[in-house]
C-alpha cells in the first residue's frame, strides 16, 4: 500500500506546517488537483508571503491527521466485546447507503453479513458522529455484545479480508526494512519516516486491530510494528 500523491503531500504538510509551491511541484500536474482537494475539505490553505506561494495545513488538517492516525493508539487490552453496526438504508437512497458503508470502512468495521458490520472496538462515539452527519436517527442500530471464545476466529474470519490484509503487511515490512538500512544517509528522514509510518497506520485501518494477546502472535503484525517503533525514534 503505497502512499497516494495526496497522502504524501498531506503527510509533507503535516511534517513542515507550511511548504512553498514550487516544493510541491514534484509532483507534477498531480500536485494541482492535490492541493485543490485539500483546501475544499479544508484541510490546507493558499497563503501569498512577500510574492511567494504556499500551502499551509489548517487545524481541521491536523485533526485529520490524528484521525489518520488513531490506530496506532489503539494498544490497550480488549475489553472483550465485540460492536454490532446495523443500518437500514432502503436501495433507493443509493447514495447514502455508500457513504455510511464508507464511513464504517474508515473506522477500520468487517463485514459480518449484509448490513451487518462489526469491531472489537469501542466506536460508539465516531457512530454517534456519522448518525448526526448524516440525520440517521433511528436508521443505525448500536449494539455492544459479549465475546465467544469459540466463535472468535470464524468472526474475524468471516468479516475482513484477511489475506489481502497479510499481503499489505508483508509488502510492507520488505519496502520499510530497505529504506530503514539507509535512512541514515537521507536528508529527510523525518518526512520519510513520518510517510511509513502514515503508510502503516492506514494498513492498521483495514486490520481488526485485535488487541494485543492475539496480536502479538503474529509475527506479520509483529514485525511491522516493530518497524513502526524504530521508525518513531526519528520523529521523537
Amino acid at each position: 500500500m503505497v502512499l497516494t500523491p495526496m497522502q504524501e503531500i498531506f503527510v509533507l504538510l503535516e511534517d513542515e506546517k507550511q511548504v512553498p509551491l514550487f516544493r510541491l511541484n514534484r509532483w507534477g500536474r498531480q500536485a494541482r488537483g492535490v492541493l485543490s482537494k485539500l483546501k475544499k475539505v479544508g484541510w490546507a490553505k493558499r497563503i501569498n508571503t512577500a510574492g511567494e506561494i504556499y500551502y499551509e495545513i489548517t487545524g481541521v488538517g491536523e485533526k485529520a491527521i490524528d484521525n489518520f492516525l488513531k490506530p496506532l493508539k489503539f494498544s490497550e487490552k480488549w475489553d472483550g466485546r465485540w460492536r454490532l453496526v446495523m443500518f437500514d438504508v432502503p436501495e433507493a437512497k443509493r447514495g447514502l447507503r455508500d457513504n455510511i458503508r464508507r464511513e464504517l470502512t474508515k473506522l477500520g468495521l468487517g463485514i459480518l453479513q449484509a448490513s451487518v458490520w462489526i469491531s472489537p472496538n469501542d466506536i460508539r462515539d465516531d457512530i454517534e458522529k456519522i448518525i448526526k452527519k448524516y440525520n440517521l436517527e433511528g436508521e443505525i442500530k448500536f449494539f455492544d455484545v459479549g465475546r465467544n471464545p469459540n466463535l472468535d476466529k470464524t468472526i474475524i474470519e468471516k468479516s475482513w479480508n484477511l489475506e489481502e490484509l497479510y499481503d499489505d503487511y508483508k509488502q510492507y515490512i520488505l519496502r520499510a526494512a530497505r529504506i530503514l538500512n539507509n535512512i541514515d544517509k537521507d536528508p529527510n528522514q523525518v518526512f520519510t519516516a513520518k510517510k511509513l509510518i502514515f503508510e502503516y497506520a492506514l494498513i492498521l485501518r483495514k486490520d481488526p486491530i485485535l488487541p494485543w494477546e492475539y496480536r502479538e502472535q503474529d509475527e506479520l503484525r509483529k514485525r511491522a510494528h516493530d518497524i513502526y517503533l524504530k521508525l518513531r525514534s526519528f520523529i521523537v
